[in-house]
């Protein structure tokens, strides 16, 4: 089963959701609740809570420009952080609050955090790192596979 995420100009969801809730923070960043539930069965529901953060990349972040263009094809002008809150086999009587629930968790004990005024350079710090580190790795298995090609042919 894919991710749910919300719709992008790149990509559709891979079913309906709604955005809830767009709740600005206190570092200028706005977190977006989004509902992704949907029916499992019969009467019975996936209930899915999406709180997304979009942090904005600038070449600034990046130690070269072929790293940030290299993002930017990517993953386009932003970092997304995301936390995911699911119940499943939910009756549709309770599917609603449980959602409520949900959302209160995440008001309670993630807003503070999300707020922090380091939060953004803190995250995209660690997703860039991240995103350089895959980059190498990948950068470094088609070098492997283009030493593989030659060796191919040749005999034993």
């Amino acid at each position: 089963m894919p991710v749910w995420r919300p719709p992008t100009e790149k990509e559709d969801s891979p079913w309906p959701g709604r955005l809830v809730e767009k709740i600005p923070l206190e570092n200028g960043l706005m977190v977006e609740i989004w509902d992704y539930s949907r029916r499992q069965a019969g009467d019975r529901w996936l209930v899915g809570m999406l709180a997304q953060v979009k942090v904005p990349v600038s070449p600034e972040d990046f130690p070269d420009q072929d790293s940030y263009k290299d993002f930017l094809e990517l993953q386009g002008p932003w970092a997304y952080f995301r936390l995911y809150k699911e119940r499943t086999f939910i009756d549709q009587e309770a599917r609603e609050e449980i959602f409520r629930g949900l959302m209160e968790h995440f008001r309670r004990h993630c807003l503070d955090y999300l707020a922090h005024p380091e939060f953004a350079s803190r995250f995209l710090a660690r997703e860039i790192e991240e995103f350089l580190r895959r980059r190498h790795w990948e950068l470094a298995s088609s070098e492997e596979e283009e030493d593989d090609e030659e060796w191919k042919d040749r005999p034993i």
